[in-house]
């Protein structure tokens, strides 16, 4: 892997990373608020950081290939060239919550926007696992920090 490559990869992680984390904030602090208190609230940190360690180990053994009882399939869909699409410039429209770096065509694009499709299945699979897993570890570390008063 060449040192650009390496670049995107690590870039490709810490996005991964970051989303799973805004996320798992968001329902700790859901959870937080439903249950009432901020022990609780400690609590749900470290559950959904064991939730997300877990989900990265399942991702890894998924990856080894030991966890042949479990069929995924994923669906491919056909990528149609750009010459031959009828709608070019139209696209579905997203709500800003939904959108990306890659949504906007600005200059920070090409620094900012990492596409999976230029690595490998097994590459993509590692990365996820361990931003999952990083991702795990920053909540259990967050939820030692949450006061309970």
């Amino acid at each position: 892997m060449s040192r650009e490559d390496r670049k995107k990869y690590i870039r490709l992680i810490f996005n991964r990373t970051f989303k799973y984390l805004g996320i798992m904030l968001v329902v700790t602090l859901l959870l937080g608020t439903v249950l009432g208190r901020g022990v609780y609230m400690m609590y749900s940190a470290c559950a959904m950081g064991f939730v997300m360690i877990c989900w990265g180990w399942f991702t890894y053994l998924r990856m080894t290939g030991s966890l042949s009882f479990i069929r995924f399939t994923k669906k491919i869909r056909a990528k149609v060239p750009y010459a031959l699409r009828r709608f070019k410039g139209r696209r579905p429209h997203r709500p800003a919550f939904r959108m990306d770096s890659s949504d906007f065509d600005d200059d920070l694009t090409a620094a900012t926007a990492v596409s999976q499709d230029i690595f490998t299945k097994k590459q993509v699979d590692a990365a996820f696992a361990l931003s999952r897993a990083a991702c795990g570890a920053i909540l259990v570390i967050f939820s030692f920090f949450i006061p309970t008063i």
